[in-house]
């Protein structure tokens, strides 16, 4: 029967190097995923201190994740509960809201007139939120306030995101996506969400040092092994035994310009002696990346 190592280890180190993922837990708020130092770090930060997000799985924010619309009243709902109230839970008539954490949230939503959903049935919460749109859900949860003053973005189009936006930007929510567009129609991601947030309640400083114990963060090895070739329980059995290898001395194999380590081999061995590629299936891998 052969190994890994026999059958090709640089070629299933080059599969794992392709595209960056994260070693040992070292980013903002606890999670693996969010560098300390960009633009939505301190609001990522401050949705951990306000028990807004615990994120998208063990390690892991996903800030480039789009946003759903389940996610996204469920963010409002919790932020509801920060700052003192109580939101309560509401009912709504909408059928394909499944998943019992968004029933209070989009019950409530409904209730308060944040949603009216996207049918007289129907929510869509797990459809990706355009930016447009959450526009449009923080500005009612504010109580559809009259903007100040108009907006500068040639792309907004739509009369019901108009008054939104405006305030969004009269009140320093959003600058734009440049200086004279918004990007309505894009999906929001999670680390946009944050700070759109963070900005409207008035762009607090987190206390907390965030989240304990987190686990390393990795989604995006996984997917990387996924999108290779790799099946779904591959992906996830290989990815921890590669947590805490150097990420230069991967990528140096991958170039070609160093050997590979003899403690590479040994985890790929691992990996192979782990059942994470069955028999079967080592000569099909292998080939998708050689």
């Amino acid at each position: 029967m052969h190994t890994l190592p026999r059958l090709g280890a640089a070629a299933l180190v080059a599969v794992i190097v392709g595209t960056s993922f994260c070693g040992p837990v070292h980013g903002a708020a606890g999670f693996d995923d969010v560098d300390d130092d960009r633009w939505y770090s301190e609001p990522i930060a401050w949705l951990v201190d306000e028990h807004i997000t615990t994120g998208t799985e063990p390690g892991c924010f996903s800030p480039a994740e789009a946003i759903t619309r389940g996610q996204a009243v469920t963010f409002l709902h919790r932020l509801d509960h920060a700052r003192g109230e109580a939101p309560g839970e509401g009912a709504h008539p909408f059928t394909d809201v499944i998943a019992a954490y968004q029933q209070a949230p989009v019950g409530w939503a409904f209730a308060h007139r944040i949603t009216v959903g996207t049918s007289a049935s129907t929510f869509a919460p797990d459809t990706a939120v355009s930016r447009g749109d959450f526009a449009v859900l923080l500005w009612r949860y504010a109580g559809a306030p009259a903007p100040t003053s108009d907006h500068r973005f040639v792309d907004v189009t739509r009369a019901y995101q108009h008054d939104a936006v405006a305030w969004m930007a009269g009140h320093g929510i959003t600058t734009g996506t440049t200086v004279t567009t918004f990007s309505p129609d894009s999906v929001l991601i999670r680390a946009e969400a944050a700070t759109f947030l963070h900005r409207f309640m008035g762009r607090p400083t987190p206390t907390a040092t965030g989240l304990a114990a987190s686990a390393p963060c990795s989604a995006p090895l996984r997917a990387l092994l996924e999108s290779r070739g790799m099946t779904p329980g591959e992906a996830a059995c290989a990815a921890p035994h590669l947590e805490d290898h150097d990420l230069d001395h991967l990528a140096a194999v991958l170039a070609g310009t160093t050997v590979i380590s003899a403690t590479l081999i040994e985890t790929i061995a691992a990996i192979a002696a782990d059942g994470c590629i069955s028999p079967a299936r080592h000569a099909i891998v292998i080939a998708l990346f050689v």
